[in-house]
């Protein structure tokens, strides 16, 4: 494979290229992308869908929970409560009590029927007719024994609860309605007599509410209670079968949960209440969720192969255009050598880019080559300069041997104090040239200042007096050269020289938090111009001050701008220099 992909040409590798580094992989990533894209969309429908559910679900709960005020409304009713009063009465009366009773629940029986089970009280009211007979009403003759759900409301000791129970009247199919329960109570308080109030068709108003919702084709909404049996459905389902859930859903409280059946992807999304102890759950198709997605996906798939398809054609014709004046371009590369004139130039009358590239490299080619001859020219102008320089470096170093020679020769001869002034000067020029460096130990520098003061004492016959506070750890650490000595020359020239045995010098230098700070400080009579000072420091103040200057610029460029040379007055009288400086030993 390898091998065959080696003979091709620059046009069959490009088109191999373009398949496999751009077509194939844009048709994968579209691919992942619309695979990531149709998950996305199921989780943003099933979350939308479980808020669509929990949000039904409370306004079921509130058509169910009505049924609380109803009902009590109808308890404590005249009517209903005189029921209670077992006072005997003549049959006309109470033929009286059940009609106002009767009257009072067809009243109520608007939107759904109302009926009152009172089974103790069939030998009072032998008249009534049962349950099998009609829809709602009072009833006093009843089976008991075949109406589990009575002693569940008996049970539930007043609270309204919902069951689903046949249909009451005809009802030869038994057929299932929801129904809400209450056990009936005695306001006055004796509650030997059991009576049961039914609220029968809650399906077909809680169905109401189903339907309002619009959902995909095929999809399914059901309440269902803790045994999965069906209460009410927008979706035709029969009250009271079983609903068959997967696990997941059955037994969690609420969610959104896919499951396979059949071939087919479904979505449930449930909730459950703990106010009316049901579960509404959607179930919905996910092709119906992202059936369109994947149809559009499809036909983009199909156009993209047709563009790619177009697409080759198209560039194996821009590849003929480009490659050939390249392949030309790469001869005549091959063939250059640089500083060597050409021998055929070949410039291409296009304006496009290749054109451009073409006539550049060219020209580039001949700046090339008088690049080459100029840096020729400037590298023997550049070893000149260096022998100037060290022809140059000769002098200071015969000063200072000369200097030597004139120190051995006075000490010879017995003139000790000129002898130490030439010694001192010698010194001052050997710490000065320091082999090079830039930086040095403190030391070094305490030995050049010290010389130098040593002069300066006896040009002015010992007029002031110097004092000297050194630590001695800080002698290892490194220093830009020659920064004291302007300093020290500054406050004798400002400040001591002309105070007549009163002047004193002071240089400190201690460390501290890894820093190393220097004073050289003088008790001069004369107040120092700080704005002046500090201008100097800046660089706003020109044409004075260089000493300082060079000094301040030198141990920033040396260790940063958070070091430096300041001034300050001294509360004494006189002024203060100091130099802050990084307490290092090495010189990077």
């Amino acid at each position: 494979m390898f091998k065959w992909f080696v003979k091709m040409n620059l046009i069959q590798k490009l088109i191999v290229f373009f398949i496999f580094l751009i077509v194939m992989p844009i048709l994968l990533v579209d691919w992942l992308v619309s695979a990531k894209v149709a998950t996305i969309s199921e989780d943003q429908m099933g979350n939308t869908l479980f808020q669509l559910v929990k949000t039904s679900h409370l306004t079921l709960d509130r058509d169910i929970t009505s049924m609380d005020g109803v009902t009590e409304k109808l308890m404590i009713a005249d009517a209903t409560q005189k029921m209670f009063d077992l006072t005997p009465l003549s049959e006309y009366e109470r033929f009286q009590l059940y009609k106002s009773l009767d009257s009072l629940i067809a009243a109520y029986s608007t939107n759904y029927n109302f009926s009152i089970f009172m089974p103790e009280l069939t030998e009072r009211y032998p008249f009534a007719p049962t349950s099998e007979a009609q829809q709602k009403g009072v009833f006093y003759a009843a089976n008991i024994a075949n109406m589990a759900w009575f002693q569940d409301a008996i049970e539930a000791r007043g609270s309204g609860i919902t069951r689903t129970i046949n249909q009451l009247g005809f009802n030869p199919t038994h057929l299932k309605t929801l129904a809400y329960l209450r056990k009936m109570n005695n306001i006055s308080g004796w509650d030997s007599l059991i009576g049961v109030l039914v609220v029968t068709g809650l399906d077909s108003l809680l169905e109401k509410d189903l339907n309002s919702l619009k959902i995909p084709k095929d999809s399914v909404i059901a309440l269902v209670n803790n045994n999965n049996e069906i209460l009410t459905s927008a979706s035709h389902l029969e009250i009271g079968a079983k609903f068959e859930l997967p696990s997941p859903v059955s037994n969690s409280l609420e969610g959104v949960y896919t499951e396979k059946e059949k071939g087919s992807s479904w979505l449930y999304a449930f909730h459950t209440s703990s106010v009316s102890d049901t579960k509404l759950l959607f179930k919905i198709p996910v092709s119906s969720i992202i059936g369109e997605h994947l149809a559009v996906r499809q036909l983009v798939n199909y156009l993209m192969i047709a563009y790619f398809l177009i697409l080759i054609v198209l560039s194996i014709y821009f590849f003929r255009y480009i490659l050939n004046p390249l392949s030309r371009l790469a001869r005549f590369t091959r063939a250059y050598e640089p500083g060597r004139p050409l021998t055929i130039e070949y410039h291409l009358d296009r304006k496009d880019e290749i054109g451009l590239l073409n006539n550049a490299f060219i020209d580039m080619t001949k700046r090339l080559n008088q690049t080459i001859h100029d840096k020729y020219v400037l590298e023997l102008k550049q070893k000149e300069v260096e022998l100037t320089i060290l022809h140059s470096q000769i002098n200071p170093h015969l000063l200072y041997n000369t200097l030597e020679s004139i120190y051995w020769r006075t000490t010879i001869e017995g003139n000790s104090e000129s002898a130490e002034m030439i010694h001192d000067l010698s010194m001052l020029m050997r710490i000065g040239l320091s082999r090079g460096k830039t930086l040095i130990q403190i030391s070094e520098e305490l030995t050049h200042v010290e010389a130098y003061l040593r002069l300066q004492l006896k040009r002015y016959n010992y007029s002031f007096k110097i004092n000297w506070d050194i630590e001695e750890d800080a002698k290892s650490f490194l220093i830009p050269k020659v920064v004291l000595q302007p300093l020290a020359e500054n406050a004798i020239i400002h400040g001591i020289r002309n105070m007549e045995q009163e002047g004193e010098l002071w240089i400190i230098i201690k460390t501290f938090d890894g820093k190393v700070e220097i004073v050289v400080e003088d008790n001069g009579y004369k107040a120092a111009d700080m704005s002046k000072l500090n201008a100097i420091l800046d660089g706003s103040e020109r044409n004075t001050g260089y000493g300082i200057l060079n000094v301040n610029k030198r141990i920033k460029l040396h260790f940063g701008n958070s070091f430096g040379l300041s001034y300050e007055i001294r509360p004494e009288g006189g002024t203060k220099a100091m130099i802050i400086i990084p307490a290092t030993t090495e010189e990077t």
